[in-house]
């Protein structure tokens, strides 16, 4: 027994990272990945001790400590054993993470309170490794699609509470998770000891059923109600569940009440939330809603750029183009096509080139959605306002021509393959010039967020192109 206990030890203190990941793996292979993602996710922490021969997880706030046991467990020693070769004892702490150094200035209470935070903002320790790194603001490529909501972010990190609560709302693959995290990081680099608390509102709901119908639920209060920034993602997800948007609705106002920054992301803007309440979306529209709009031509160039250059991957010039022109409909499908150019360059031994790119991408540009032509967009801009074909291509520089025709062109360049050349001769022999010209101006509109004359009615820019990008996706 003794020799089998020794064999054991030998066994937990070989390469103590490398276990902990084989540990991490194999119990997320148990659970699925879904699953993982939900109740882990990228800031769980597994360690082992080879002293105490215990394996300690770091996951979710304290409220939430006993339901991940009994929930778990089972799972978790399984995976264990398949690691380790044996039953290991496993202890279960919060995900917390505090600065190095508490500033001298700090009071007590408030370092106390940075015992809440459950987003870490620095890197993995060792026994951590594998995790996928939080984005940071740094990483954001910024564009017309996205200035405001970024900028929006920008300033909730640096003067938390001036702009609460920040609603950050857009379609899947825009940005909106990159931001949550960004800001959660930057928050921290601003003011060292902030209370930080990042919740999906899954997480958020289980964790109030939970409380609810055990004896934490002055527990999970204390928790969510003093943090100094809270972040929710996907709160979408509370309609229809009465109990949890009355806490949850409790929860920003306490936040409020207290000047504290609350920062919540959705898929949809709030008036399509028709089950959240006319209360608390009165409350979230007292603060700051920012769009997110699908990233348009240069944003998903910088993407691929950035990821290319991150990863030391050489690309040429027209490959980066090709991505970023055929790859359109959200940033997770550039992700996708340039972990497939570097695994092709590794396997085939060559560098990456554009007749390469298109064997390598063919598939993924196929299922990237139709292709849309010129001819497409200005089907989609006259359908969308009621106007005449004819004005389209027109001499006329009145603003009921110029504006739909401006706005056609900046589609035709987010949304097709065309060069400059063929864009201006589509609408009405312009130059190459005219198209760059009509590109901008579109661009300062959506900054500036301008009304632009269509069909003589006045319409906000943004939810112009959202008219026509729908019937475009409408086919």
């Amino acid at each position: 027994m003794a020799k089998a206990v020794d064999v054991g030890a030998r066994a937990l203190s070989r390469d103590i990272g490398n276990l902990a990941t084989l540990v991490r793996d194999a119990f997320r292979r148990r659970v699925g990945d879904d699953r993982f993602a939900v109740w882990f996710g990228p800031s769980a922490v597994f360690a082992i001790d080879a002293a105490a021969e215990c394996l300690t997880v770091e996951a979710g706030p304290g409220f939430q400590q006993e339901w991940l046991r009994r929930t778990f467990q089972a799972d978790l020693d399984a995976a264990a054993i398949e690691a380790c070769g044996r039953k290991v004892r496993v202890v279960w702490r919060p995900g917390v993470t505090q600065p190095a150094v508490a500033p001298s200035h700090q009071s007590a209470p408030r370092a106390r309170r940075a015992a809440a935070v459950v987003t870490p903002p620095a890197p993995a320790p060792a026994a951590g490794a594998g995790r996928r790194p939080f984005s940071d603001l740094e990483d954001f490529v910024v564009g017309p699609s996205n200035r405001m909501a970024y900028g929006a972010v920008e300033i909730a990190a640096a003067r938390p509470g001036e702009m609460s609560p920040l609603v950050i709302h857009g379609p899947t693959g825009v940005g909106k998770t990159h931001l949550l995290e960004g800001i959660c990081g930057r928050a921290r680099q601003c003011h060292p000891g902030i209370n930080v608390v990042s919740l999906s509102a899954e997480q958020f709901t289980t964790g109030f059923l939970q409380a609810l119908h055990g004896t934490g639920l002055p527990g999970f209060r204390r928790s969510c109600r003093s943090a100094d920034l809270l972040v929710v993602d996907d709160i979408q997800f509370f309609v229809g569940k009465r109990a949890t948007l009355v806490e949850f609705q409790q929860t920003v106002d306490a936040l409020y009440r207290q000047g504290r920054q609350m920062v919540f992301a959705c898929d949809r803007d709030l008036d399509a939330l028709d089950g959240l309440g006319s209360d608390l979306v009165t409350r979230l529209r007292g603060g700051m809603n920012a769009r997110l709009l699908p990233p348009d031509y240069e944003v998903r160039r910088g993407i691929v750029e950035r990821i290319c250059m991150k990863r030391d991957l050489q690309v040429p010039e027209d490959v980066v183009h090709y991505v970023a022109t055929h790859m359109a409909r959200h940033a997770r499908e550039l992700f996708g096509a340039v972990n497939r150019l570097e695994a092709a360059s590794l396997m085939l031994g060559i560098p990456v080139s554009a007749g390469m790119a298109e064997e390598a991408l063919a598939d993924l540009v196929r299922s990237s959605g139709r292709s849309v032509r010129l001819a497409d967009v200005e089907k989609a801009v006259c359908k969308a306002f009621g106007i005449d074909a004819a004005v389209m291509q027109s001499a006329r520089r009145s603003k009921a021509a110029s504006h739909p025709r401006m706005l056609a062109m900046y589609l035709a360049r987010r949304h097709t393959r065309a060069a400059l050349t063929e864009i201006g001769g589509h609408f009405g022999r312009r130059s190459h010039s005219t198209v760059i010209a009509a590109q901008k101006t579109v661009e300062e509109w959506i900054v500036n967020r301008e009304q632009i004359v269509l069909a003589e009615v006045a319409w906000d820019v943004e939810d112009a192109i959202r008219r026509v990008e729908d019937i475009l996706r409408a086919g």
